[in-house]
């Protein structure tokens, strides 16, 4: 008798391996990881008739969520990736933040320096 096994082998691409692999070894770092749930609830949020109200009554215009939906949907792609190819994915996508909203004007632009 043959096992069930053997009849439905699959195959699976590196990256699933490599998840199965590590749900295996589970070395407990430390890693950047991001919470869909979280993103997915700022993206409604974003989109609620108060936080659409506020920024309509603010600046005339209908709020922007596009990327919060951006942020959401990243997420969602680190969560078929390895801790450790997600980790670096969610580090470099910070940076990238991070870099952009320096370019952006801030308070300091606007009011001069007191000495």
């Amino acid at each position: 008798m043959t096992s069930p096994k053997s009849n439905t082998e699959t195959k699976h691409d590196e990256d699933t391996i490599a998840f199965f692999n590590e749900l295996e070894e589970d070395h407990g770092d430390h890693l950047k990881t991001c919470s869909a749930s979280q993103a997915f609830n700022s993206v409604w949020q974003c989109y609620t008739l108060g936080s659409q109200a506020l920024n309509y009554y603010r600046y005339g215009s209908k709020k922007d969520c596009s990327a919060k939906y951006e942020d959401f949907k990243f997420c969602l792609t680190t969560k078929t990736k390895t801790s450790k190819v997600a980790d670096a994915m969610i580090r470099k996508r910070e940076e990238e933040k991070r870099i952009e909203k320096e370019k952006q004007r801030s308070s300091e632009d606007v009011w001069e320096l007191r000495v």
